[in-house]
């Protein structure tokens, strides 16, 4: 038997912090995209919530609209943004949503290992749904701090 209550505890801090932090940022700026940035506000969530979702359930989506592979994966930009974009609340909703589902699928199967290692860019490889698991809590943690700088950004340019 494994014992992964510790990292379910971590993921509800992550993600708390991520909500925390959505429910702080003004609609109007979701979706500025500062100079020096790539991306905006708004992408950087859907980004949190697409990636996990990947790491997690692979690439078939079957938990999220299909659309937010382009709108939201990796390599993506909201300048090239088509069709309809989900609002704050939506994304919202999502995130929370995706992590009792993820408690609820994966809560006794993080040791199980992948098909297959996944590889980084770096080389890194990551060969179980644990070793996925949190790597996506690293990857969420980056994105906040991301999402902090466009605040911080915005604020300076903003009358």
């Amino acid at each position: 038997m494994h014992d992964h209550a510790f990292v379910w505890k971590q993921y509800d801090l992550v993600r708390g912090i991520t909500l925390a932090v959505l429910k702080k940022v003004p609609a109007e700026q979701a979706d500025i995209v500062p100079e020096g940035f790539a991306n905006n506000i708004r992408w950087n969530l859907g980004h949190i919530l697409t990636v996990q979702e990947s790491c997690m359930y692979g690439l078939d989506f079957t938990h999220l609209p299909a659309s937010y592979k382009t709108l939201f994966g990796p390599g993506t930009k909201p300048a090239d943004w088509q069709g309809e974009v989900p609002s704050l609340s939506a994304l919202a909703e999502q995130l929370e949503e995706q992590k009792e589902r993820i408690k609820r699928t994966f809560g006794d199967r993080l040791h199980r290992e992948l098909a297959e290692p996944f590889v980084l860019r770096s080389g890194a490889q990551m060969s179980t749904l644990g070793e996925m698991f949190v790597f996506s809590l690293f990857h969420e943690g980056m994105h906040i701090g991301t999402i902090n700088a466009l605040k911080k950004a915005l604020a300076v340019t903003q009358p």
